[in-house]
């Protein structure tokens, strides 16, 4: 199955250690443990290397898995040479 690289963006104010190992146990919990996390200027940057059928299954399951994680995600951002031709 072939894998993707993107990331998704959510919106959240500067978070504390406390706060940010909170977050990694729940995104881990949801499903995200093919994500890094790191800051980003609007709040979190989730960096997914996911496999999946198809570029837009990998994305949708990443959404879905952020959002049962408790987070809303504000945008999906990639680089151009991600995007499948």
């Amino acid at each position: 199955m072939p894998e993707y690289q993107f990331s998704v963006i959510v919106p959240s104010s500067t978070m504390t250690h406390e706060r940010i190992l909170d977050a990694t146990d729940a995104l881990g919990d949801a499903g995200c443990t093919d994500a890094s996390i790191r800051g980003h200027a609007n709040g979190m940057e989730l960096l997914f290397q996911r496999a999946a059928e198809s570029f837009r299954a990998a994305i949708s399951s990443a959404i879905s898995d952020v959002e049962r994680a408790g987070f809303r995600v504000s945008k999906v951002e990639m680089e151009r040479e991600s995007i499948p031709a």
